[in-house]
């Protein structure tokens, strides 16, 4: 068989008319204390992003983070890390904000709420202004309160501006159930609604295990009277995050392994299920709030929130939890900051 000889023509670059311009995943994660570092860190082991942008107003301190994970490309993915500043958020696909005030020393996630609103509020008007095609993911507590607030300073739709929620709590409800039945958290579905705090609502009604309705599964298993051990992990699931903040400071591992598979929904498209904090539906009649319920992300960030059954102790607990975050509001609307000129986005 005869070999073709290439000609010049051959191997001449590509015309430009059949180039196409490929779309850089970049990050852009806002803040660079433990949780942002933390989420950092956890982005470059997943490669799912090909760009992060580290932002911080401590610049010293977000380039030794961009230095130090660095050192962890060779043992991960080829990743570009740079410090920057909130310019560099104009063609970010998502941007997290994490800063705000330690929660070490608070009692509950509404203290310091005013600090943090304060330090918010200009970032996400200039992360907007830069970005106005982008999606907020916001992590800084409280979560449904200040996620509600980002979604009236930036402007965005309420589909691009998502909160971390009670993506962690329900990790936390998942592995416990998990752990007290004998599977992998996987098999495990039963989902923390509502608040992000101390009103969270664990539904028990719709939790299934491998398929098999709760009550139906710790049958299987023997158990009649599972009520207070279910009671139990829910109180355990809702004090969590506490404990792990009196003992060692803060919390960093699992709220940043959770920011990342968001973000891992929003790059790869991928319709996942998540209880993160969006707009509630009008259809439930709780007002215009931000809280946890379950819904579709894809791309284009929260693609529909989805309608949980509930039975009736899980509604009525819904409510109040509802009624604890319009209290947040009612809270952040006393601020010094011109609250109700904030709040309506001007």
């Amino acid at each position: 068989m005869r070999l073709r000889t290439l000609d010049a023509a051959d191997v001449s670059a590509p015309k430009r008319q059949n180039r196409k311009r490929i779309r850089i995943p970049r990050v852009g994660i806002v803040g660079t204390g433990f949780v942002g570092s933390t989420t950092a860190y956890a982005l470059l082991i997943s490669g799912i992003a090909a760009e992060i942008v580290l932002i911080d107003q401590d610049r010293r301190r977000a380039e030794g983070h961009v230095q130090d994970l660095r050192d962890a490309e060779l043992f991960s993915h080829h990743t570009r890390i740079f410090a920057g500043d909130l310019a560099d958020c104009s063609s970010a696909d998502v941007t997290i904000i994490t800063a705000g005030v330690s929660q070490a020393n608070s009692k509950s996630r509404l203290d310091g709420l005013w600090e943090t609103a304060a330090i918010l509020k200009g970032l996400v008007q200039d992360i907007s202004r830069h970005n106005p095609h982008g999606i907020l993911l916001i992590a800084s507590n409280p979560v449904d309160v200040l996620t509600y607030a980002a979604w009236k300073w930036s402007g965005l739709p309420a589909s691009r501006v998502i909160g971390s929620g009670t993506t962690l709590d329900t990790s936390r409800f998942r592995r416990r159930l998990a752990e007290r039945y004998g599977v992998a958290s996987a098999n495990v579905h039963a989902y923390i609604i509502g608040e992000h705090g101390d009103s969270q609502v664990p539904v028990i009604s719709s939790a299934r295990i491998a398929g098999v309705p709760l009550k139906g599964f710790c049958g299987q298993l023997g158990l009649c009277d599972e009520e207070r051990a279910i009671k139990t992990i829910a109180n355990d699931t809702r004090a969590a995050g506490l404990e792990i903040i009196n003992a060692k400071g803060a919390t960093y591992y699992g709220i940043g392994s959770a920011l990342v598979r968001i973000v891992r929904a929003i790059l790869r498209d991928e319709e996942a299920v998540l209880t993160v904090s969006n707009l509630v539906p009008q259809s439930m009649e709780l007002g215009e709030l931000f809280f946890s319920l379950p819904a579709i992300i894809n791309r284009d960030g929260v693609a529909r929130v989805l309608s949980t059954p509930l039975n009736r102790s899980e509604q009525k607990a819904l409510k109040t939890s509802a009624k604890a975050v319009k209290q947040y509001v009612a809270a952040l609307d006393r601020l010094s900051l011109s609250p109700r000129e904030m709040l309506k986005g001007v």
